[in-house]
Protein backbone atom coordinates (compact mmCIF):
# COMPACT_ATOMS: atom_id res chain seq x y z
CA UNK A 1 0.00 0.00 0.00
CA UNK A 2 0.97 3.66 -0.52
CA UNK A 3 2.44 4.88 2.54
CA UNK A 4 0.74 8.48 2.04
CA UNK A 5 -2.56 7.07 1.93
CA UNK A 6 -2.46 5.71 5.41
CA UNK A 7 -3.08 8.39 8.11
CA UNK A 8 -2.35 7.96 11.72
CA UNK A 9 -5.14 10.29 12.47
CA UNK A 10 -7.63 8.07 14.69
CA UNK A 11 -11.44 8.47 13.80
CA UNK A 12 -13.88 9.30 16.54
CA UNK A 13 -17.22 7.81 16.44
CA UNK A 14 -20.05 10.52 17.24
CA UNK A 15 -23.77 10.32 18.27
CA UNK A 16 -26.15 12.40 19.26
CA UNK A 17 -28.40 12.93 22.82
CA UNK A 18 -30.94 10.49 20.36
CA UNK A 19 -28.26 8.47 19.99
CA UNK A 20 -28.53 9.00 16.38
CA UNK A 21 -25.14 8.25 14.41
CA UNK A 22 -23.21 11.15 13.20
CA UNK A 23 -19.97 11.81 11.03
CA UNK A 24 -16.99 10.59 12.64
CA UNK A 25 -14.54 13.28 13.79
CA UNK A 26 -10.66 13.21 14.41
CA UNK A 27 -8.99 12.69 18.19
CA UNK A 28 -7.96 16.47 18.40
CA UNK A 29 -11.95 17.51 17.81
CA UNK A 30 -13.52 14.85 19.95
CA UNK A 31 -10.77 16.01 22.85
CA UNK A 32 -12.21 19.31 22.48
CA UNK A 33 -15.96 18.74 22.82
CA UNK A 34 -15.50 16.53 25.91
CA UNK A 35 -13.08 19.17 27.40
CA UNK A 36 -15.92 21.63 27.07
CA UNK A 37 -18.14 19.39 28.29
CA UNK A 38 -20.27 19.01 25.35
CA UNK A 39 -19.90 15.24 24.89
CA UNK A 40 -19.32 12.42 27.22
CA UNK A 41 -17.36 8.77 26.61
CA UNK A 42 -19.40 6.23 25.43
CA UNK A 43 -17.06 3.70 24.52
CA UNK A 44 -13.02 3.66 24.16
CA UNK A 45 -12.61 0.42 21.79
CA UNK A 46 -13.79 1.89 19.12
CA UNK A 47 -13.49 5.75 20.28
CA UNK A 48 -17.13 6.45 20.58
CA UNK A 49 -18.39 9.99 22.18
CA UNK A 50 -21.80 11.11 22.76
CA UNK A 51 -22.93 14.93 22.95
CA UNK A 52 -25.58 16.81 25.73
CA UNK A 53 -27.95 18.02 22.58
CA UNK A 54 -30.06 16.36 19.80
CA UNK A 55 -28.91 16.90 15.93
CA UNK A 56 -32.27 17.96 13.47
CA UNK A 57 -30.54 17.77 10.38
CA UNK A 58 -28.60 14.39 10.42
CA UNK A 59 -26.07 14.27 7.20
CA UNK A 60 -23.78 11.60 6.08
CA UNK A 61 -24.18 7.83 4.32
CA UNK A 62 -21.74 4.83 4.87
CA UNK A 63 -20.64 2.05 2.38
CA UNK A 64 -19.75 -0.99 4.09
CA UNK A 65 -17.44 -3.61 1.98
CA UNK A 66 -17.84 -7.57 3.51
CA UNK A 67 -15.71 -9.95 2.38
CA UNK A 68 -17.05 -13.55 3.76
CA UNK A 69 -15.01 -16.19 4.73
CA UNK A 70 -15.51 -19.38 6.86
CA UNK A 71 -12.89 -18.68 9.41
CA UNK A 72 -12.66 -14.61 9.54
CA UNK A 73 -14.68 -12.02 7.25
CA UNK A 74 -12.94 -8.75 6.63
CA UNK A 75 -15.19 -5.55 6.73
CA UNK A 76 -14.46 -2.19 6.08
CA UNK A 77 -16.51 1.30 5.93
CA UNK A 78 -15.58 3.80 3.83
CA UNK A 79 -16.91 7.33 3.51
CA UNK A 80 -17.30 7.53 -0.16
CA UNK A 81 -18.18 11.46 -0.34
CA UNK A 82 -14.61 12.28 1.36
CA UNK A 83 -13.35 8.41 -0.04
CA UNK A 84 -12.01 7.75 3.47
CA UNK A 85 -12.10 4.42 5.30
CA UNK A 86 -13.29 5.31 8.50
CA UNK A 87 -13.45 1.42 9.93
CA UNK A 88 -11.68 -1.52 8.90
CA UNK A 89 -11.21 -5.26 10.40
CA UNK A 90 -11.75 -8.38 10.20
CA UNK A 91 -14.04 -10.82 12.20
CA UNK A 92 -13.21 -14.19 14.01
CA UNK A 93 -15.41 -16.77 13.54
CA UNK A 94 -16.21 -19.59 15.41
CA UNK A 95 -15.05 -23.24 14.33
CA UNK A 96 -16.99 -25.57 16.42
CA UNK A 97 -20.77 -25.27 16.02
CA UNK A 98 -20.70 -29.22 14.16
CA UNK A 99 -18.66 -30.75 16.86
CA UNK A 100 -20.87 -28.93 19.68
CA UNK A 101 -24.12 -29.98 17.97
CA UNK A 102 -22.78 -33.46 17.59
CA UNK A 103 -21.67 -33.45 21.08
CA UNK A 104 -25.50 -32.20 21.95
CA UNK A 105 -27.14 -35.20 20.09
CA UNK A 106 -24.23 -37.66 21.44
CA UNK A 107 -25.58 -36.64 25.25
CA UNK A 108 -29.42 -36.61 24.05
CA UNK A 109 -28.95 -40.40 22.99
CA UNK A 110 -27.08 -41.14 25.71
CA UNK A 111 -29.61 -39.68 28.10
CA UNK A 112 -32.64 -41.46 26.24
CA UNK A 113 -30.65 -44.66 26.70
CA UNK A 114 -30.42 -44.31 30.39
CA UNK A 115 -32.82 -46.77 32.13
CA UNK A 116 -33.86 -43.85 33.98
CA UNK A 117 -37.30 -42.85 32.43
CA UNK A 118 -38.95 -43.97 29.13
CA UNK A 119 -39.09 -41.01 26.58
CA UNK A 120 -39.90 -40.79 22.97
CA UNK A 121 -37.48 -39.72 20.67
CA UNK A 122 -38.59 -36.61 19.34
CA UNK A 123 -35.99 -35.92 16.10
CA UNK A 124 -38.72 -36.74 13.92
CA UNK A 125 -40.58 -33.17 14.63
CA UNK A 126 -37.75 -31.00 14.85
CA UNK A 127 -37.81 -28.80 11.60
CA UNK A 128 -34.77 -28.71 9.34
CA UNK A 129 -32.56 -25.67 9.63
CA UNK A 130 -31.78 -23.46 5.78
CA UNK A 131 -29.20 -23.15 5.74
CA UNK A 132 -26.97 -25.66 8.32
CA UNK A 133 -26.45 -24.28 12.43
CA UNK A 134 -22.66 -23.79 11.19
CA UNK A 135 -23.38 -21.73 8.14
CA UNK A 136 -26.43 -19.74 9.57
CA UNK A 137 -23.86 -19.22 12.66
CA UNK A 138 -21.75 -17.22 10.37
CA UNK A 139 -23.88 -15.26 8.28
CA UNK A 140 -26.04 -14.21 11.97
CA UNK A 141 -22.88 -12.99 13.31
CA UNK A 142 -22.36 -10.86 10.54
CA UNK A 143 -25.34 -9.65 10.52
CA UNK A 144 -24.68 -9.03 14.82
CA UNK A 145 -21.68 -6.97 14.18
CA UNK A 146 -23.04 -4.66 11.44
CA UNK A 147 -25.97 -3.78 13.88
CA UNK A 148 -23.31 -3.13 16.68
CA UNK A 149 -21.72 -0.97 14.08
CA UNK A 150 -24.34 0.54 12.53
CA UNK A 151 -25.10 2.20 16.17
CA UNK A 152 -22.19 4.51 15.77
CA UNK A 153 -21.88 4.98 11.72
CA UNK A 154 -25.10 5.66 9.58
CA UNK A 155 -24.72 2.49 7.18
CA UNK A 156 -26.93 2.40 3.90
CA UNK A 157 -24.84 0.97 0.95
CA UNK A 158 -23.71 -2.53 1.08
CA UNK A 159 -20.72 -4.59 -1.12
CA UNK A 160 -20.79 -8.51 -0.63
CA UNK A 161 -18.45 -10.62 -2.43
CA UNK A 162 -19.76 -13.64 -4.42
CA UNK A 163 -17.88 -16.31 -5.29
CA UNK A 164 -17.95 -17.69 -8.65
CA UNK A 165 -15.98 -20.71 -8.85
CA UNK A 166 -18.20 -23.41 -10.47
CA UNK A 167 -20.43 -21.72 -13.00
CA UNK A 168 -19.14 -22.63 -15.87
CA UNK A 169 -17.11 -24.68 -18.26
CA UNK A 170 -15.09 -21.31 -18.46
CA UNK A 171 -13.06 -22.63 -14.92
CA UNK A 172 -10.63 -24.18 -16.83
CA UNK A 173 -9.00 -21.87 -18.82
CA UNK A 174 -9.43 -17.77 -16.98
CA UNK A 175 -7.96 -14.99 -18.30
CA UNK A 176 -8.90 -11.65 -17.31
CA UNK A 177 -9.28 -9.31 -20.11
CA UNK A 178 -10.38 -5.92 -18.07
CA UNK A 179 -13.68 -7.65 -16.31
CA UNK A 180 -14.42 -10.31 -18.16
CA UNK A 181 -12.96 -13.83 -18.68
CA UNK A 182 -11.85 -15.62 -22.36
CA UNK A 183 -14.31 -18.01 -23.42
CA UNK A 184 -13.61 -21.94 -23.30
CA UNK A 185 -11.98 -23.08 -26.14
CA UNK A 186 -14.32 -26.11 -26.06
CA UNK A 187 -17.08 -26.45 -28.84
CA UNK A 188 -20.94 -27.43 -27.71
CA UNK A 189 -24.03 -25.95 -26.06
CA UNK A 190 -23.24 -27.33 -22.43
CA UNK A 191 -20.95 -29.35 -20.20
CA UNK A 192 -22.14 -32.56 -21.92
CA UNK A 193 -21.36 -31.92 -25.41
CA UNK A 194 -17.95 -29.80 -24.59
CA UNK A 195 -16.79 -32.95 -23.06
CA UNK A 196 -17.63 -35.07 -25.99
CA UNK A 197 -15.78 -32.66 -28.24
CA UNK A 198 -12.98 -32.83 -26.37
CA UNK A 199 -12.88 -36.33 -26.05
CA UNK A 200 -13.48 -36.91 -29.54
CA UNK A 201 -16.10 -38.91 -29.03
CA UNK A 202 -14.43 -41.58 -27.83
CA UNK A 203 -14.51 -43.82 -24.58
CA UNK A 204 -11.53 -43.19 -22.78
CA UNK A 205 -10.84 -46.64 -21.56
CA UNK A 206 -11.61 -48.92 -24.42
CA UNK A 207 -12.28 -46.79 -26.72
CA UNK A 208 -15.42 -47.63 -28.11
CA UNK A 209 -18.22 -44.65 -29.71
CA UNK A 210 -20.88 -46.49 -28.78
CA UNK A 211 -23.50 -44.95 -25.53
CA UNK A 212 -20.95 -42.56 -24.62
CA UNK A 213 -22.00 -40.91 -21.16
CA UNK A 214 -19.98 -38.41 -18.46
CA UNK A 215 -18.31 -39.65 -15.84
CA UNK A 216 -17.38 -37.29 -12.47
CA UNK A 217 -14.01 -38.38 -11.41
CA UNK A 218 -15.04 -37.08 -8.49
CA UNK A 219 -17.90 -37.37 -6.89
CA UNK A 220 -20.06 -34.42 -5.75
CA UNK A 221 -21.07 -35.75 -2.77
CA UNK A 222 -16.98 -36.08 -2.39
CA UNK A 223 -16.57 -32.21 -2.92
CA UNK A 224 -16.71 -32.68 -6.70
CA UNK A 225 -17.25 -30.06 -9.47
CA UNK A 226 -18.95 -30.18 -12.74
CA UNK A 227 -15.60 -28.39 -14.43
CA UNK A 228 -14.72 -29.51 -17.10
CA UNK A 229 -11.24 -30.80 -15.23
CA UNK A 230 -13.39 -33.34 -13.13
CA UNK A 231 -15.55 -34.88 -15.90
CA UNK A 232 -14.65 -38.02 -18.40
CA UNK A 233 -16.26 -39.84 -21.55
CA UNK A 234 -16.60 -43.25 -20.90
CA UNK A 235 -19.05 -45.81 -22.79
CA UNK A 236 -21.95 -47.48 -21.05
CA UNK A 237 -20.14 -50.46 -20.07
CA UNK A 238 -16.63 -48.91 -18.60
CA UNK A 239 -18.74 -46.64 -16.77
CA UNK A 240 -21.35 -49.20 -14.97
CA UNK A 241 -17.56 -51.31 -14.40
CA UNK A 242 -15.88 -48.08 -13.31
CA UNK A 243 -18.94 -47.76 -10.41
CA UNK A 244 -18.47 -51.48 -9.46
CA UNK A 245 -15.14 -50.97 -8.74
CA UNK A 246 -13.19 -53.11 -11.24
CA UNK A 247 -10.78 -51.01 -12.36
CA UNK A 248 -10.09 -47.20 -10.99
CA UNK A 249 -9.16 -43.43 -12.54
CA UNK A 250 -5.74 -42.16 -11.61
CA UNK A 251 -6.38 -38.72 -12.84
CA UNK A 252 -6.07 -35.59 -9.87
CA UNK A 253 -8.63 -33.00 -10.12
CA UNK A 254 -8.91 -30.03 -8.24
CA UNK A 255 -11.55 -30.18 -5.66
CA UNK A 256 -13.52 -27.15 -4.52
CA UNK A 257 -14.79 -28.51 -1.72
CA UNK A 258 -13.83 -25.62 0.02
CA UNK A 259 -15.28 -22.58 -1.92
CA UNK A 260 -18.25 -24.67 -2.34
CA UNK A 261 -18.60 -24.45 1.32
CA UNK A 262 -17.99 -20.52 1.38
CA UNK A 263 -20.61 -20.34 -0.97
CA UNK A 264 -23.31 -21.80 1.37
CA UNK A 265 -25.44 -19.42 3.08
CA UNK A 266 -24.78 -15.97 0.36
CA UNK A 267 -28.42 -15.76 -0.55
CA UNK A 268 -29.54 -16.17 3.82
CA UNK A 269 -26.72 -13.61 4.09
CA UNK A 270 -28.28 -11.39 1.32
CA UNK A 271 -31.68 -11.49 2.33
CA UNK A 272 -30.69 -10.49 5.66
CA UNK A 273 -29.07 -7.33 4.39
CA UNK A 274 -31.63 -6.68 1.93
CA UNK A 275 -34.08 -6.26 5.06
CA UNK A 276 -31.83 -3.56 6.50
CA UNK A 277 -30.07 -1.36 3.50
CA UNK A 278 -31.46 0.88 0.80
CA UNK A 279 -28.91 -0.81 -1.93
CA UNK A 280 -27.02 -3.97 -1.80
CA UNK A 281 -24.49 -5.03 -4.45
CA UNK A 282 -22.63 -8.27 -5.32
CA UNK A 283 -19.16 -8.49 -6.45
CA UNK A 284 -16.81 -11.83 -7.76
CA UNK A 285 -13.97 -12.61 -6.33
CA UNK A 286 -12.06 -12.07 -9.33
CA UNK A 287 -13.13 -8.12 -9.72
CA UNK A 288 -11.96 -8.32 -5.82
CA UNK A 289 -8.64 -9.41 -6.70
CA UNK A 290 -8.25 -7.30 -9.19
CA UNK A 291 -9.17 -3.81 -8.17
CA UNK A 292 -6.93 -4.90 -4.85
CA UNK A 293 -3.84 -5.40 -7.35
CA UNK A 294 -4.95 -2.03 -8.91
CA UNK A 295 -5.20 -0.14 -5.60
CA UNK A 296 -1.71 -1.91 -4.51
CA UNK A 297 -2.93 -2.78 -1.40
CA UNK A 298 -1.53 -5.76 0.26
CA UNK A 299 -3.60 -9.28 0.97
CA UNK A 300 -6.00 -8.82 3.80
CA UNK A 301 -9.80 -9.69 4.73
CA UNK A 302 -10.22 -5.81 4.91
CA UNK A 303 -8.09 -4.86 2.10
CA UNK A 304 -10.78 -6.96 0.15
CA UNK A 305 -13.43 -5.49 1.83
CA UNK A 306 -12.26 -1.87 0.91
CA UNK A 307 -11.46 -3.02 -2.83
CA UNK A 308 -14.68 -4.44 -3.43
CA UNK A 309 -16.63 -0.69 -2.48
CA UNK A 310 -13.67 1.53 -3.42
CA UNK A 311 -13.12 -0.38 -6.94
CA UNK A 312 -10.21 1.79 -8.77
CA UNK A 313 -9.77 4.76 -6.04
CA UNK A 314 -7.18 4.82 -4.06
CA UNK A 315 -8.68 5.58 -0.59
CA UNK A 316 -7.34 7.39 2.66
CA UNK A 317 -7.20 4.93 5.65
CA UNK A 318 -7.18 6.13 8.90
CA UNK A 319 -7.95 4.41 12.54
CA UNK A 320 -6.44 1.42 13.51
CA UNK A 321 -6.95 -2.14 11.91
CA UNK A 322 -9.70 -3.93 14.45
CA UNK A 323 -10.17 -7.70 15.29
CA UNK A 324 -13.81 -8.47 16.04
CA UNK A 325 -14.56 -10.96 18.14
CA UNK A 326 -18.55 -11.93 18.87
CA UNK A 327 -18.85 -12.83 22.67
CA UNK A 328 -20.27 -16.04 23.55
CA UNK A 329 -23.05 -16.25 26.24
CA UNK A 330 -22.63 -19.50 27.63
CA UNK A 331 -19.38 -21.04 29.26
CA UNK A 332 -17.24 -23.40 27.34
CA UNK A 333 -15.06 -26.22 28.16
CA UNK A 334 -11.24 -25.35 28.83
CA UNK A 335 -11.78 -21.85 29.49
CA UNK A 336 -10.95 -20.30 33.42
CA UNK A 337 -13.93 -18.36 32.97
CA UNK A 338 -15.89 -21.67 34.09
CA UNK A 339 -13.79 -21.45 37.22
CA UNK A 340 -13.19 -18.03 38.16
CA UNK A 341 -16.21 -15.80 36.32
CA UNK A 342 -15.13 -12.56 38.20
CA UNK A 343 -11.96 -11.66 40.76
CA UNK A 344 -11.70 -8.39 42.03
CA UNK A 345 -14.10 -6.50 40.00
CA UNK A 346 -12.42 -7.42 36.84
CA UNK A 347 -13.77 -10.02 33.93
CA UNK A 348 -12.21 -11.91 30.93
CA UNK A 349 -11.95 -9.44 27.84
CA UNK A 350 -11.90 -6.37 29.77
CA UNK A 351 -10.15 -3.52 28.60
CA UNK A 352 -7.71 -2.14 31.30
CA UNK A 353 -4.80 0.04 31.72
CA UNK A 354 -1.83 -1.08 34.11
CA UNK A 355 1.46 0.12 35.33
CA UNK A 356 4.33 -2.55 35.17
CA UNK A 357 7.97 -1.28 35.59
CA UNK A 358 6.73 2.84 35.66
CA UNK A 359 5.57 1.79 32.27
CA UNK A 360 1.69 1.86 31.28
CA UNK A 361 -0.11 -1.12 29.51
CA UNK A 362 -3.04 -1.37 28.00
CA UNK A 363 -4.05 -4.43 27.11
CA UNK A 364 -7.22 -7.12 27.15
CA UNK A 365 -7.85 -9.76 30.41
CA UNK A 366 -6.79 -13.54 29.41
CA UNK A 367 -6.90 -14.89 32.49
CA UNK A 368 -7.08 -14.20 36.17
CA UNK A 369 -4.92 -15.89 38.33
CA UNK A 370 -4.54 -15.64 42.09
CA UNK A 371 -1.73 -13.06 42.22
CA UNK A 372 -1.72 -11.40 38.94
CA UNK A 373 -3.46 -10.67 35.55
CA UNK A 374 -2.26 -11.74 31.93
CA UNK A 375 -3.42 -9.34 29.77
CA UNK A 376 -3.51 -9.72 25.57
CA UNK A 377 -1.17 -6.63 24.45
CA UNK A 378 0.43 -5.34 20.91
CA UNK A 379 3.84 -7.21 21.89
CA UNK A 380 2.64 -10.29 24.09
CA UNK A 381 -0.23 -12.10 24.38
CA UNK A 382 0.36 -13.47 27.85
CA UNK A 383 1.70 -10.36 29.64
CA UNK A 384 1.24 -10.80 33.92
CA UNK A 385 0.21 -7.34 35.70
CA UNK A 386 -0.57 -6.58 38.98
CA UNK A 387 -4.38 -6.57 40.29
CA UNK A 388 -3.72 -3.61 42.83
CA UNK A 389 -2.43 -1.67 39.55
CA UNK A 390 -4.51 -2.59 37.32
CA UNK A 391 -7.80 -0.29 36.13
CA UNK A 392 -10.55 -0.91 34.27
CA UNK A 393 -11.30 1.10 30.91
CA UNK A 394 -14.16 -0.66 29.13
CA UNK A 395 -16.20 -3.61 29.62
CA UNK A 396 -17.44 -5.24 26.46
CA UNK A 397 -21.55 -6.52 26.86
CA UNK A 398 -21.54 -8.45 23.00
CA UNK A 399 -19.10 -7.77 20.58
CA UNK A 400 -15.46 -7.51 21.31
CA UNK A 401 -13.09 -4.95 19.59
CA UNK A 402 -9.39 -5.72 19.91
Amino acid sequence: MLPEQESKNDIVFVIDKDKKPLLPTCSARGRLLLKKGKAKLVSAVPFTIQLHYPIKNIKGEFNVGIDDGSKEVGIAIINEFKNEVVFRGSIRLRQDISRKILQKSMYRRSRRSRKLRGRIARFDNRKPYTPFPSIKYRKDTIDRVLNDIGKKINITKCVVEQGSFDTSSMARDKKLKGKEYQESEFEGKNRRAKILWRDRYTCQKCKSKDILQVHHIIQRSKGGTDTLQNLLTLCESCHKDLHEGKFTIDKKVKIFQYPQYLQQGKWYLLDLLKRKYEDVKVCFGWQTSYWREKLDLEKTHYNDAISMVCEDRLPKIKGVNYLVIPKRKKVWGNNPTKTCEEKNGFRHYDLVKSIRSKVGVIGSIRSLAEKVITLRTKFDDNFAVSYKKTKLLQRFKSIIYA
